[in-house]
């Protein structure tokens, strides 16, 4: 090891140096080539409005000339001639790169009386960063309060508040998400198309909601715009009729579902208006604006006139040749010597993530533990025990050298989907049940790429993997776990706690395996 210290100290002091000659160099060539050359006549130029005025002298002085001191017309270069070209310095914007801001949002609001409910979600713009708050303001003159989703608020009275939501992400941008809430106000009826008036004693009245409509960031080509998200129906029952884009260019697209496109005949700014017809009658639309810019030239190389390149410059390329050749002669010799006393050990360098060799994990439930586990739902240890597996191979593992986490809801597949919804496109939709056995050894490979999306995966009680990327929405405020646990754990518990299902948990950070029923943690597996 002491070895591989000085070879490094080594070559960094001989960067340093070479950094040095570098930037020694050209002035020395430039003082050299100078004091051999006779003056010539005089020439003016106006390139640059700031002005370099430059003499002949064995060591070249540079003067920025702000105003007119010469009695020349101003903005004028007075050059004598010299083979050393002028060189001139173009300051370019430069963009700092930013973070995407946070993601927000959130359902219309559920409201009983004077309780309103909210459920949502808040997302940071990348993995870089986290979200640090969400901020409520009820619009009731109480203080601003600070909350996660899902979340509740009893108002005083009734009457018409304007809500605030603010999601801050821990670089500092924020978004902000506002709506008007109408509290203790009679129910307007709204007109719908005529429907059979079904009722059943006992059984849960239905509201036919909205659609739900969530855009994705535009991909945006020169004058060429593509329109991706979601668009799910309101309610049970109905289902969604058309797509209706305004590009605000006097063309208008109707589709059947999302994604979009469209070419601009020209640059400019648009808003786009989108909206989505429900088969009920109901419609939800947006708004966005979209900015096409023409792309911007290089800036060009100004060209001097007058000046005659200096093309006798051979000591410069003598003096960089032997710098190059010493150079190469002192990596050489760094790395012959050490092999000479010894192989050179490596260094060791820690890896981001590096899978865990250790001994398969001898904590797995055996035949009784699962079927304690099953027990009470409609899942079988012949189910569960490959989802199992494929969680602990996902926390050995990872995927591409980084350690994921991701969760799986087991069992009770219509309640929990009642009780989640779709946060991306579903990868498994429209596949054969047989092509999405969780007990098939080939489907297991998706199942790890498709790890790396947010939400959870659904499987079935008959070990068929219903959809991936599903976002659980339940209100988790009477979830208690252990400290150190993240909004992943508790979203898993709550779904656990409302339907007859089991949930399983790979923790990104330890590689921990948390099985849940009834909102508890009833078993791990360290992986």
């Amino acid at each position: 090891m002491r070895i591989v210290r000085d070879t490094v100290s080594g070559l960094r002091l001989i960067a340093a140096v070479l950094c040095i000659i570098i930037l020694l160099l050209p002035g020395v060539v430039l003082a050299n080539t100078q004091g051999n050359i006779s003056p010539g006549p005089d020439l003016t130029t106006s390139i640059i409005p700031n002005v370099t005025n430059l003499s002949a002298s064995p060591v070249p002085t540079i003067l920025l000339l702000n105003q007119n001191t010469t009695g020349i017309e101003p903005n004028v270069t007075y050059l004598p001639v010299t083979p050393v070209p002028t060189v001139f310095m173009v300051h370019e914007n430069t963009t700092i790169t930013v973070n995407p801001a946070p993601l927000l949002i959130f359902d219309t609001p559920i409201i009983q009386n004077l309780t309103v409910t909210i459920y949502g979600i808040a997302d940071p713009g990348t993995r870089n960063v986290t979200i640090e708050s969400i901020l409520w303001d009820w619009g009731d003159s109480l203080t601003p309060e600070y909350h996660v989703f899902p979340n509740s608020h009893e108002y005083n009275s009734s009457g018409s508040y304007p809500l605030s939501i603010t999601a801050r992400q821990s670089d500092g941008q924020t978004v902000t998400g506002t709506t008007s809430i109408s509290v203790g106000q009679p129910v307007i009826p709204t007109m719908l198309p005529e429907t059979p008036n079904i009722t059943a004693t006992g059984g849960p009245v239905m509201v036919l909601g909205p659609p739900v409509l969530t855009l994705l960031e535009p991909v945006i080509e020169r004058t060429n715009v593509t329109l991706n998200g979601n668009l799910n129906s309101g309610s049970p029952g109905v289902t969604i009729e058309s797509v209706n884009v305004d590009w605000d260019d006097g063309n208008v697209t109707k589709s059947n579902d999302l994604p979009v496109n469209h070419q601009y005949y020209g640059y400019g700014i648009f808003t786009v208006t989108i909206r989505g017809n429900q088969s009920d009658g109901q419609s939800t639309s947006k708004r966005i604006t979209l900015e096409l810019k023409r792309e911007t030239p290089a800036v060009p190389t100004p060209v001097t006139s007058g000046l005659q390149p200096n093309n006798d410059q051979p000591m410069y390329f003598i003096i960089l040749a032997a710098l190059i050749i010493v150079m190469a002669i002192v990596i050489v010799g760094q790395w012959i010597m050490p092999r000479r006393r010894g192989s050179l050990p490596e260094p060791d360098v820690p890896k981001v993530f590096s899978p865990r060799n250790s001994p398969k994990s001898e904590n797995l439930p055996s035949s009784e533990e699962l079927s304690k586990i099953c027990s009470g739902t409609d899942v079988t240890p012949d189910v569960l025990n490959p989802v199992i597996k494929i969680a602990v191979e996902i926390a050995r593992e990872g995927r591409e050298g980084q350690a994921i986490g991701t969760s799986f809801i087991v069992g009770d597949t219509e309640n929990v989907l009642n009780h989640s919804k779709q946060f991306v496109l579903n990868p498994f939709h429209g596949y054969h049940e047989a092509e999405r056995q969780i007990t098939d050894v080939g489907i297991r490979g998706n199942i790890k790429e498709f790890a790396q999306l947010d939400g959870a995966f659904i499987i079935t009680s008959k070990g068929v993997v219903e959809a991936a990327g599903r976002c659980i929405t339940v209100d988790m405020s009477k979830v208690n776990l252990p400290g150190g646990m993240g909004s992943r754990h508790s979203s898993v518990a709550g779904i656990t706690q409302v339907t007859k299902s089991i949930g399983i948990v790979v923790s990104q950070s330890g590689g921990m395996i948390s099985i849940f029923r009834d909102g508890k943690i009833i078993y791990t597996i360290k992986s």
